[in-house]
């Protein structure tokens, strides 16, 4: 990475869409050196990601792991985790978790051993060139938080001396329903899926990018910022009583590229000037790896693959 220029990569929630999110990432890397695909902590400044993509991007940019290590990782994670629970709802109507997060845990702290990495170690890593932050909800206020490995300008002091990489990981991806809520820092705080506020967390990962950079500084260093899946925002408070929850999914299920049309009109200029790209993943959870690889192999993506790489190359498209 050169000082000269800032890239960003925001990583969108979405369940089963994290396969194909890793998928169009590892075709990018691949456009960026055929013969050597970089790793993403090597080329972006920044990574950012809510739930499913809060996880990757703690696996690419705080363990720099490459993509196909990290496909592999989120495989055996999905493998372990996602099974069912005997009950959902506890004698005082409180919804439980479908999910056990306790398995979750055990499968990121395998991943961190794997990576050699302390089964408790901090999020926090403020002498990475490659800054990480996860999206997730605050069940107190409803609020997105951004749980991050470098010092932010926003505050947060707190959650950057005690978040724990698992900790954060277990946060962003408490989807309501799916895993319990988590408890984090010194006050308690509880968090629970990102994406009930910012499951396309780019408007969080400019806004954090804009703290760090200055917005003046940004605006003229940004050399791509490359937004992978699909998001549609909420600032609901959360609840944790069945008509609650039903009342939070209701406002969740809809438009999925809100979010991202929202900042394609609001960022215009990078978006004619090529250094917005939005790449989609696929929405077919039985067919996620061949339609995956239909989307990739159309002309249109091709092309924006072509440019993107470019981009994070340095080279002139």
């Amino acid at each position: 990475m050169s000082g000269d220029h800032v890239r960003l990569l925001a990583l969108d929630g979405g369940g089963v869409r994290g396969l194909s999110s890793l998928m169009v990432l590892q075709q990018l890397m691949a456009a960026v050196s055929p013969d050597s695909p970089p790793k993403p902590c090597d080329y972006f400044d920044m990574i950012g990601g809510t739930s499913t993509g809060g996880l990757i991007a703690v696996m690419l940019g705080r363990l720099r792991m490459t993509v196909n290590e990290c496909i592999a990782a989120y495989t055996s994670l999905s493998d372990r985790v996602f099974e069912k629970k005997g009950h959902r709802v506890n004698i005082k109507g409180k919804v439980q978790g479908r999910f056990d997060a306790d398995e979750l845990e055990r499968a990121i702290k395998q991943i961190l051993r794997d990576c050699g990495v302390g089964e408790d170690a901090l999020l926090k890593d403020v002498e990475a060139r490659c800054k990480v932050g996860e999206c997730a909800t605050s069940k107190q206020t409803g609020d997105t938080v951004c749980l991050t490995s470098y010092r932010s300008p926003r505050g947060g002091v707190h959650l950057l001396g005690s978040a724990k990489v698992w900790q954060a990981c277990r946060a962003t991806s408490a989807a309501t329903t799916f895993f319990d809520p988590i408890s984090i820092g010194p006050f308690g705080e509880e968090f629970v899926d990102g994406a009930l506020g910012a499951n396309n967390p780019v408007y969080t990962l400019w806004n954090q990018a804009q703290d760090v950079w200055g917005a003046d500084t940004l605006q003229r260093k940004l050399r791509c910022l490359v937004s992978i899946g699909t998001g549609v925002p909420s600032l609901e408070p959360v609840r944790d009583d069945v008509l609650g929850i039903w009342a939070t999914l209701k406002a969740l299920a809809t438009e999925t590229e809100k979010s991202a049309e929202q900042f394609r009109r609001d960022k215009s200029s990078l978006d004619d000037e090529g250094r917005y790209i939005r790449l989609e993943e696929s929405k077919k959870k039985a067919e996620i790896a061949a339609a995956t690889g239909r989307y990739i192999a159309s002309q249109a993506v091709l092309k924006q693959m072509k440019a993107c790489a470019s981009n994070l190359a340095g080279r002139e498209c």
